[in-house]
Formats: C-alpha cells, sequence, structure tokens
C-alpha cells in the first residue's frame, strides 16, 4: 500500500498560502524532572540534562532585508544591539540561514521575490556575523528561487529544462560551489541540510511531478549528491560538517520517508524534521517517532523549524499564516509565555532521545524566522521584508499557467504573530528561552542602562509621570498629604496628586518630591526593603537610599525608575500588570516589561 505523500490537508494548505512545512508539538509534562531556572526570564523550566553542546538555534534568514529597511532590534529593556549579540546573550549558539539559487526576477529591474532574498550573498554576510559571535551555522538550501515545502518544489530557472542527470550534476556543483565560498568568507559551518521539506519531492522531481512518493524516481539521488558534495568539501577543507536530509509531518511520515533513504541507499547523518506545535500531534508522539528512527536506522536527529504563537491578531495588512483558522492543536496558550514554554517542550522532547537510545543522537532545535515583524509597505517589495513581491509569480508561472503559491502583489509578514520580538522589534521574554532551557543567565541589556553613570543629568523639574504600559499616571491616593500615603496609577486628571519634582543629588540619583504634599515630601520604599514587592508610599525626606531614584533611559523618552536601595537592580514596578485605576506601585527586578517603563511629560509648576 502506498504510504502517504507528506501534502498537508486542506486545512492546513489553506493557512499555508505561504511557504512553510509544518510540524511540532504539544505539551510534555510530568516525564521528566524539572529543575528551576534561578534566573529564568522566560518562565520556563531548566531541562534536567541537556547537553552543554544541544544546538538552542533559530532561523534568521531574512534579517539583512529588515536592517536595510532600517529596522532596528532592541534588547528586553529597550537598550538597542545588534542582533546577534541580542541573540547570543539570549542563549542561541547556532543559526540556520536558507540559500535560494537567484531569488530575483529576470527581467529589469530584476526585483527580488521577497522573503527576505536571501541568496548566497545574503548567507555569507549573515553567516560570517554568527560565526564572529561564537554561533555555528546550519545550511539549507532549497534547490529553488523561492520557498520549497511539500506542495511546491519547483527547479531554479536557470535549471528549467535539465533532464534528471543534469540536475544531479548541479546540485552537486552548486552546492560544492556554495559552500567554498562560505568557508573561504569565514562561516563556521557546522550542518548543511540538502532540500527544504523534501516530501517525496525535490527540485522539480519526484511525486509532485511523476506521483512516484517513496524517493526512488530521482529525488534520492539528488539528496545523494548533495551529501557527495559535502563529503568532498570535509576532504578538501579538512572541515566535519554534517549532512542533514529535511522533511516534515513527522509523526504521520516520518519513519516512512526514514526507510525510503534506507532503501535508496542515501548516505546522511541527520534526520531533520519541522514540526510546529499548533499543526502536528503531541511531542510524546514526536519523541517516539525519533528514537524509533535514530535507533533502526543510527541516524541522529533534529528539529529544523518550530515555533508558536504569541497572539493570533494580525499586526500587518498581510493576512497571517497562522490565525484561529489553523489551530488543529492548542495544548499552549498563545501567549508570550506559551511561546516559550512551547519551545522549552520541543527542546526537551529531542532531548529525551538522548536518554531513549543513546547521548548525541537527539541534536537540538530552530526556532524559525523570530524577527519577522511587520514593516511598511513600502518596504516589502522593495526590501524584501514581506512574505512575497509582485515579481515571485513570474517564477512560478514558469512552470504553471497560473499563480497560486506565490503572489502578484508586495505582501508583508505573514509570520510576525509568531515572532520572538514585538512589532517595534523589542527582544520579547519568550527569547530568552534558550538560556533558561539550558539553566544559564541572560543579559537582557546592551549595557547602556546597566547602571547609574548611564542616568541623564538634566531632569530637574516637574512631571506627570505616564506608565507605558497602562498609560496611566503616577498618583499619590486620594491626594494625600499624609505620611504612608499610598503611590498608584490613575487616568490623568491634572491635579497635584498626578505630580512629581525631581531634584538631583549630584551623584546620579534623584530624590523624587510629591505634589500632593505640597512637595515636602518624597517618594519613599516602605521599610528601607531591597526586596519584591516592597511598597512605594510617600514620606517624610530623610535622605536615605530608599528615598533615591535612578532615572534610566532605556530609549528615546522611555525611563526606567531604578531604586537606590536595591543598588539599581530593582525599579518601580505597575504591579501585576494591573491596567487599572488604583493598581499599585511597587519595587520589583528590572527586566524591561513595558510595567516598568514609564514616560516623563514636563509640567509648569
Amino acid at each position: 500500500m502506498r504510504k502517504k505523500h507528506g501534502l498537508r490537508t486542506k486545512l492546513l494548505s489553506g493557512c499555508m498560502a505561504l511557504l512553510l512545512g509544518a510540524g511540532v508539538i504539544g505539551g510534555v509534562q510530568g516525564e521528566e524532572q524539572e529543575v528551576s531556572a534561578a534566573t529564568s526570564i522566560s518562565g520556563v523550566s531548566e531541562i534536567s540534562g541537556l547537553p552543554s553542546d544541544f544546538i538552542r538555534g533559530v532561523d534568521i534568514s531574512s534579517l539583512s532585508a529588515f536592517e536595510n529597511a532600517g529596522t532596528s532590534f532592541y534588547y528586553l529593556d529597550g537598550t538597542s544591539g545588534d542582533m546577534f549579540d541580542i541573540l547570543s546573550d539570549a542563549g542561541v549558539n547556532y543559526v540556520r540561514l536558507r540559500i535560494w539559487n537567484n531569488p530575483y526576477d529576470s527581467s529589469s529591474p530584476y526585483k527580488g521575490y521577497g522573503g527576505g532574498n536571501t541568496d548566497l550573498y545574503n548567507a555569507k554576510v549573515l553567516g560570517k556575523r554568527a560565526t564572529d559571535v561564537g554561533m555555528k551555522v546550519f545550511i539549507d538550501f532549497h534547490y529553488s528561487d523561492f520557498w520549497s515545502d511539500p506542495e511546491k518544489q519547483f527547479a531554479p530557472k536557470e535549471w528549467a529544462d535539465y533532464s534528471l542527470s543534469q540536475k544531479k550534476s548541479a546540485v552537486y556543483g552548486y552546492t560544492y560551489w556554495a559552500l567554498s565560498e562560505l568557508l573561504d568568507y569565514g562561516v563556521n559551518i557546522g550542518i548543511v541540510q540538502i532540500g527544504n521539506e523534501t516530501n517525496g519531492s525535490m527540485c522539480g522531481v519526484g511525486g509532485l511531478y511523476d506521483n512516484v512518493w517513496d524517493l526512488s524516481s530521482g529525488v534520492a539521488e539528488l539528496m545523494q549528491q548533495g551529501c557527495y558534495a559535502v563529503d568532498d568539501i570535509n576532504s578538501a577543507y579538512g572541515s566535519s560538517i554534517q549532512k542533514a536530509l529535511h522533511f516534515t509531518d513527522l509523526n504521520t511520515n516520518g519513519e516512512w520517508y526514514a526507510q525510503c533513504l534506507n532503501n535508496q541507499g542515501v548516505d546522511y547523518d541527520i534526520y531533520s524534521t519541522s514540526y510546529y506545535p499548533m499543526w502536528h500531534g503531541t511531542s510524546a508522539d514526536m519523541t517516539t517517532t525519533l528514537t524509533n528512527i535514530a535507533k533502526t536506522y543510527g541516524k541522529k536527529v533534529m528539529v529544523a523549524e518550530t515555533a508558536y504563537p504569541y497572539t493570533l491578531n494580525n499586526l500587518d495588512s498581510t493576512s497571517n499564516t497562522v490565525s484561529s483558522y489553523c489551530m488543529n492543536y492548542q495544548n499552549y496558550d498563545v501567549s508570550v509565555s506559551g511561546q516559550a514554554e512551547a519551545v522549552r517542550d520541543i527542546a526537551a522532547a529531542v532531548n529525551k532521545v538522548n536518554t531513549n537510545y543513546k547521548s548525541g543522537y537527539g541534536l537540538g532545535v530552530f526556532y524559525w524566522e523570530p524577527s519577522w515583524i511587520p514593516t511598511s509597505s513600502s518596504a516589502w517589495g522593495t526590501y524584501g521584508t514581506g512574505w512575497a513581491s509582485s515579481s515571485s509569480g513570474n517564477f512560478e508561472l514558469l512552470y504553471k499557467s497560473s499563480v497560486t503559491y506565490y503572489s502578484t502583489q508586495d505582501k508583508g509578514s505573514s509570520w510576525d504573530n509568531m515572532a520572538l520580538f514585538d512589532t517595534n522589534g523589542k527582544a520579547m521574554k519568550s527569547l530568552y528561552v534558550f538560556n533558561d532551557m539550558a539553566g544559564k543567565s541572560s543579559n537582557a541589556s546592551s549595557g547602556s542602562s546597566s547602571s547609574s553613570s548611564s542616568v541623564s543629568s538634566t531632569l530637574d523639574g516637574t512631571y506627570y509621570i505616564r506608565s507605558k504600559f497602562s498609560g496611566k499616571y503616577l498618583n499619590i491616593a486620594s491626594g494625600s498629604s499624609s505620611n504612608n500615603a499610598n503611590l498608584e496609577q490613575y487616568s490623568y486628571n491634572g491635579s497635584s496628586a498626578e505630580k512629581f519634582k525631581l531634584v538631583s543629588d549630584g551623584e546620579g540619583y534623584y530624590t523624587i518630591y510629591t505634589g500632593a504634599s505640597s512637595y515636602s515630601k518624597v517618594l519613599d520604599v516602605a521599610k528601607k526593603s531591597s526586596a519584591n514587592g516592597a511598597n512605594i508610599a510617600q514620606y517624610t525626606s530623610n535622605g536615605g537610599n530608599n528615598q533615591k531614584f535612578a532615572l534610566v533611559e532605556v530609549s528615546s523618552g522611555v525611563y526606567a525608575i531604578k531604586t537606590k536601595i536595591s543598588d539599581s537592580n530593582s525599579c518601580l514596578d505597575v504591579y501585576g500588570w494591573s491596567s487599572s485605576d488604583g493598581g499599585n506601585i511597587a519595587q520589583y527586578s528590572y527586566w524591561g516589561g513595558d510595567c516598568q517603563l514609564w514616560y516623563l511629560e514636563k509640567v509648569s509648576d
């Protein structure tokens, strides 16, 4: 009986007008011993027994397009930084980069197809930057000019009329040439992927074209040529690059494709899969399938693509790949914390292969395109920040009579709700899952806001102080002038209770006098406590460290108000993420969330 060939169901196909092959996991709690990560930012627990070299990776292929369009990225606290520093500081140790042969229209003005226009040059630039911060690089050859997955495996334009024999030569030659270019450029390549989501088809060959899905009609031969090229590169350069083959729909067809590869005698090292929690069953099933492949065929295994939504809202005018319509499984909250939990559990499930079978066989996991945030529509086609440009349809028309999979219009991000950065380019707490799962501490700041030395000396004056999170203002409860009157947030009313005077001590800290007391009393951390949750109230000035605050500008016009009593490790925080009038203000460890950030609005008094 012929096995399923891995084309998506109608439901999934409707969701995937973009590109991706799918797969991933449901929750896995209970079997492994959870070890709390003492410095966890994302909120996930440490994975017990995670190897030090476990891959905690991201696919960052489209980054150059965003940077070329002027997009900036920021640490969790809002300080700006280079993307590779931000990723490294969050625990990412590997990056995956896709390569399309020629993702540009064949006639003037040679407009890029979009999706980051991820050609070899792009991989060289990003690969070298990753190498320079100590990361390894995973190269993903699509052997196409645009997106390849189980629904579409179009050969590159230049290979359109090639026979199978010619395509075999072309795959070998292109792979060898591209890898030599990357290595000569200084890119530290650890893994090479021969084809992308090759469920029975690759480079215009196989099931989509002849209804033969078991790789026997040329797909295995093409894969082997790519593997031969990697072997020869290793010999020529003295390197030890591993060869990966990539499939999706793991729990449905994974073991069958591993058997097909074995039957065809393909010599490779790693069986890799796409695995997305909202599309592909449970992580327990994933562990079982990957363990069976590792045991039966002696292959290392990994998840080459995964992601999970932090919102189902559409954040630009291009519809999302993942919407409520596509959530076949929802074992995690659709939230930043749910996103982190999903990634952590996928990694734990892969790591179980190391205990279920043999150490070193469950390699790791890659998060797909964590920085694919919305941009201006003018950047979609100009820089390739959208998933497809108006010229991408021309590539499809080389092989079909109409445009189905690509586009005749410039499109934006269909992945923005899956990113690990918010719409302004600021890292979310979920990015730090990579260190948290390993029990490692993260650096959530570029350093420009980490000490009182960055405090401005020009802030003396009277202000309304507005929360970035709630939009409400600091307020002394009931406008009281008494000691211990509570500091809270409240809707703007312009009263003296919402006015605060900053007076510098000349040493990087401010005393904050309250309008409610006619500026005779000051903000005070109760009981001189440095603990999380310590209350903030109004009290008679005594010059103590619990009455001094550092105002640190973390981005233009946005401040953290840090407490000297905590050595500036903690700050004023809208406690419990309250958005209500009367929401309490307390001291809490600084991590840079919007509930800890404030705007100063100057008033005359």
